[in-house]
């Protein structure tokens, strides 16, 4: 899994000044939003929108093959936007794993003509550049970044690095008591899953309605009530109706929308959840956390395979998609009757 990451981090105003190989060991995990292992992290900071990827490292069990497909999935984007130059940070204490990856990309990066400025294996204790002194590649050097000015700067911000992908994955799992709950309420208020809104009419006043209620809790920063969320997995089962919320999500205030649709994935059940989690995805996208994007889209493969809106986000985060570039408001009511 790729995940990709255009601009500086999970928060816009986040400066990170990188200027040894400590600062980009210790500004990964910050951007990533967690702490990779077995990863292989690029990060880029020219072409026409420097962004930041992270891929699986394929292990020695794998065909060779594994290998070249980690080298296309980051040198294709990284070409498509203009980079010339660029950094690999390999994250596991495999050696032979890592440079069966390194050799990869580095004939992938000499072929499209990109600059790689640094590449190092790092193990947690000790990091080993991967070009240049010989000596250093052999023995290492010994690095702790749990007390890096980045971390601290970071802890200003409000950004939490959790300890592993697993544990963002965890962030975003469903909540079965909650759920059950949602459930209750759906069969209480007597709602149909099999006939949300189709008329055009029905379809202005939910999504009139659905911006209202989601609008407030962004506002407020709070979350749907169970009632609400009902009402709305039910009504955002129509794709018109889903739109209207989509339409409210803006870089400027991103990272509420993610946070309110966080909640809604995770306690909407499976059933109508492909709303909310591509919903989530988006938002955590135009907030910068690429990796959480990647999460939620996979939340919502879980549960509707083939969603349309999980589609097009896919898209934007394999290409390395720069978010501003879709940060526009449109017309979800177009052609609806007044």
């Amino acid at each position: 899994m790729t995940s990709m990451l255009p601009g500086s981090g999970p928060e816009p105003s986040l400066d990170l000044r990188v200027r040894c190989t400590e600062d980009l060991l210790a500004a990964a995990p910050l951007v990533l939003g967690f702490q990779p292992t077995d990863s292989v992290v690029m990060l880029t900071s020219d072409g026409d929108r420097p962004f930041h990827a992270r891929v699986d490292l394929p292990s020695r069990s794998e065909p060779a093959a594994a290998a070249t497909a980690v080298a296309d999935s980051l040198l294709g984007p990284a070409q498509r936007n203009n980079v010339s130059s660029l950094a690999l940070l390999f994250f596991s204490d495999d050696q032979r794993a890592v440079r069966r990856a390194w050799g990869a990309l580095r004939r992938g990066s000499e072929r499209a003509r990109i600059r790689v400025v640094e590449a190092v294996r790092a193990d947690g204790c000790r990091y080993y550049p991967l070009v240049g002194d010989q000596r250093l590649r052999e023995i290492g050097v010994a690095y702790d970044v749990s007390s890096h000015p980045f971390a601290a700067h970071a802890v200003m911000h409000g950004i939490v690095v959790e300890k592993d992908r697993a544990a963002l994955v965890a962030s975003v799992a469903p909540d079965r008591a909650a759920q059950r709950v949602v459930e209750e309420t759906i069969e209480r208020l007597g709602l149909d899953l099999g006939a949300p809104p189709r008329r055009g009419v029905d379809r202005r006043r939910w999504g009139e309605w659905l911006q209202r209620v989601v609008a407030g809790h962004v506002a407020r920063g709070t979350v749907a009530t169970d009632e609400e969320l009902a009402r709305a997995g039910w009504v955002a089962q129509d794709l018109r109706v889903r739109d209207a919320a989509w339409a409210l999500i803006r870089r400027s205030d991103a990272g509420r929308h993610q946070a309110f649709w966080l909640d809604a994935a995770r306690r909407m059940p499976d059933p109508i959840a492909a709303a909310p989690a591509a919903l989530l995805g988006w938002a955590a996208w135009q907030a910068g956390h690429g990796a959480l994007a990647w999460i939620a889209v996979d939340r919502c493969a879980a549960v509707a395979p083939g969603y349309g809106m999980a589609g097009i986000l896919r898209h934007c985060l394999e290409s390395a998609v720069p978010p501003d570039s879709l940060d526009e408001s449109f017309a979800w009511d177009e052609g609806l009757p007044a």
